[in-house]
């Protein structure tokens, strides 16, 4: 007959069997994923009204479960035991100034790690009026053994509708300009200017502690400004600096720190990035206009769960610039992933791209999204979310002359789906005091 169990051993057990659990779990969540774990709820319940062994065994196994719900919502396939994201779309849609548009965006991700080991994100798009958008992205956020990563970015840009509408926070938008009605007419693209410009960038990413990476990146670009009709603002206006493109390199050197759950659709956490980037052409100036500038960026943003649906989401940008600084300069805003500005889908919804520019630019964007449906089709995982949103910001010439007073405002709503939680379509509504603006995107802008 077997020998009964004494009282004490049977107690004994429960807790053997939860520390057995407990060093499992632990042993299966990354200690700095940065991913489905950095979302998991250590402080459920109260400090004090559990056992440390049995506290460890529960939030071990919540934080287990989560990253397996984290990574079956982004899996499309598996090879070799290697869990694979793949995700993409066609692009075809028309518009009245680069008429049809078509072609393909898809990305890949390796999830045999988290965040992920590296992600591969490919989009070719052109259009009838000789529109082009092509790259091609490569992250690896850590390399195996190192405590490095890498970024690698080639593009090639054929903007056939650059704004540009003279610097100064008060630039004006004059519509007769533009009006072939208007005795003033001078051309339908009056404000626009076509820019070529093919660019590789290579990124060295250090993570050093907790949340905080830095990075060194290198850069080629060459730019090539021609005006898009018989006349051109920037021609009859003359360009800042009296700077146009040319052949250029760069460096930057930035430093961030990511306590996002998500990189791609975040709901809580925090990003704050300081960037510097230093571009000239050099010796190349011999044979270009002169190019030497200096562009300092901050950016700040802020995810903030409300309840189990809605989300308070809150970005902050201050950008600088310095030096000789070319036309295209003025259209963008720095930081790792560059961004068209100040107006237009990715800072000012509501007013026209690139709006207005000057050498000092600050915009914030606050919004409340809210979770609509969330359905699983054909082994897909696809989520609807509703958008409120408010935008505001400026330009200053210098910085001895910023103020907070005369900021431009709009607001909209915008609906997107995520598909995969890896996949971004957005589409918002985006109201101004000169204009309505419907920007499509295929990523969350922040």
């Amino acid at each position: 007959m077997a020998e009964a169990a004494s009282p004490s051993a049977a107690r004994r057990r429960p807790r053997l069997w939860r520390l057995v659990g407990a060093l499992v779990g632990l042993a299966l969540v990354p200690a700095e994923s940065g991913g489905a774990t950095a979302s998991a709820d250590t402080t459920a319940r109260p400090a004090g009204t559990g056992a440390p062994l049995e506290e460890a065994a529960r939030v071990a196994t919540e934080q287990t479960v989560e990253t397996v719900r984290w990574v079956a919502r982004r899996r499309q396939f598996t090879v070799h035991d290697v869990d694979y994201g793949a995700t993409g779309l066609p692009i075809v849609y028309y518009s009245p100034h680069t008429h049809w548009n078509y072609g393909v965006r898809f990305q890949l991700t390796d999830y045999r790690r988290l965040p992920y080991r590296y992600r591969a994100t490919v989009q070719v798009l052109q259009s009838t009026a000789d529109r082009l958008d092509n790259f091609i992205r490569l992250k690896v956020p850590r390399i195996s053994g190192t405590g490095f990563g890498v970024l690698l970015v080639a593009s090639n840009v054929r903007d056939v509708r650059a704004r540009y509408y003279g610097l100064g926070n008060g630039s004006q938008y004059r519509r007769e300009l533009v009006d072939p009605n208007n005795p003033q007419y001078r051309d339908e693209d009056y404000y626009c200017y076509r820019l070529e410009r093919p660019r590789v960038i290579v990124s060295l990413l250090r993570h050093l502690w907790r949340s905080l990476t830095v990075s060194t990146g290198f850069g080629l670009e060459r730019t090539d400004i021609s005006p898009r009709g018989q006349a051109s603002f920037y021609q009859d206006e003359g360009t800042p600096d009296g700077v146009k493109d040319g052949l250029t390199g760069f460096v930057s050197a930035t430093a961030s720190w990511d306590s996002r759950d998500d990189e791609l659709i975040p709901k809580t956490g925090a990003f704050h990035e300081w960037s510097y980037e230093n571009s000239r052409n050099s010796v190349l100036s011999l044979f270009f206009e002169p190019i030497d500038f200096r562009r300092y960026t901050v950016t700040d943003a802020r995810y903030v769960p409300l309840t189990r649906r809605l989300n308070f989401a809150q970005r902050t940008v201050f950008e600088n610039l310095s030096g000789s600084v070319p036309l295209y300069a003025y259209g963008e805003l720095g930081g790792s992933r560059r961004i068209k500005g100040l107006g237009g889908g990715d800072s000012l919804r509501g007013y026209d791209t690139q709006r207005f520019t000057d050498n000092v630019r600050f915009f914030t964007n606050t919004e409340l999204r809210y979770q609509l449906r969330t359905v699983r089709f054909r082994r897909q995982h696809l989520e609807w979310t509703g958008v409120a949103f408010f935008d505001a910001g400026r330009v200053w010439r210098n910085l001895q002359s910023v103020t907070l007073s005369g900021m431009h405002g709009s607001g909209g709503l915008g609906l997107r789906l995520y598909w995969n939680n890896d996949f971004v379509v957005s589409l918002a509504f985006g109201l101004s005091r000169e204009q309505v603006y419907v920007p499509v995107k295929y990523r969350n802008i922040f």
